[in-house]
């Protein structure tokens, strides 16, 4: 499958589920909806897999990555928690891909010293989000605030990581998975905003596209980087 194929199939079901989603966001074909709203993750792990090299360690973490995102696509539709249980797994996958690919390359201290000041700057946006929510709208169960902490870290995790990576490496397009995994917790930064703290007007056109470019964005990983 090219990239342009994949390319085109993706955003064509992308941007009809952003649309279903938006127009019917408490339909009673919820099943139905949430089908259509996992298939461009689903394409996305065809993808990857349909390009994966014999015994590439890297293209099978992706994949299985791609893998959580998909059932948390599904989970959210049922429940935030177990939504933000499925897409915890899929950054650890993320991040141990990155950091396992990073390692077996020549670390030099100045794109440690970026990356860890990445890190630590991410770690502070986490904990001002986290008392951002926390200062008006329903009150947030301690439970959700610790997972949602926890799974903010982790994301950071796959930004720094993806980094890091790009920086070893010097890849040309290895800049695309970053931003990939920026986007994504912009994406989840949205969605906490509606949940936790106001709701915001048709919350779908913001949430679901800029998901479905972190989605697409991580995925082309295979086409960055080449283990």
């Amino acid at each position: 499958m090219s990239l342009l194929i994949y390319g085109a199939i993706f955003w064509v079901i992308a941007i009809i589920s952003s649309i279903l989603q938006d127009r019917y966001p408490d339909a009673s074909v919820a099943s139905y909806q949430t089908l259509v709203k996992a298939i461009p993750t689903l394409t996305a792990l065809v993808y990857v897999f349909y390009a994966l090299p014999s015994g590439s360690l890297f293209y099978i973490l992706l994949g299985i990555a791609l893998f959580f995102c998909m059932l948390g696509d599904v989970a959210m539709e049922k429940d935030i928690i177990p939504g933000i249980g499925m897409f915890l797994l899929a950054h650890l996958f993320y991040t141990v891909n990155f950091l396992w690919q990073t390692v077996s390359f020549t670390l030099d201290f100045t794109s440690m010293l970026i990356v860890i000041v990445c890190f630590g700057g991410l770690i502070v946006y986490v904990f001002m989000f986290i008392r951002y929510l926390q200062s008006s709208g329903p009150e947030v169960p301690d439970f959700v605030l610790r997972a949602g902490s926890f799974y903010f870290i982790l994301v950071s995790a796959t930004i720094s990581t993806s980094l890091l990576l790009w920086l070893t490496t010097g890849a040309l397009w290895g800049f695309i998975p970053v931003v990939g995994a920026i986007i994504f917790i912009l994406s989840d930064s949205i969605i906490a905003i509606n949940e936790f703290h106001h709701k915001l007007s048709r919350p779908e056109l913001l949430i679901m596209p800029t998901y479905y470019l972190a989605i697409f964005l991580l995925s082309l990983s295979v086409f960055a980087y080449i283990f």
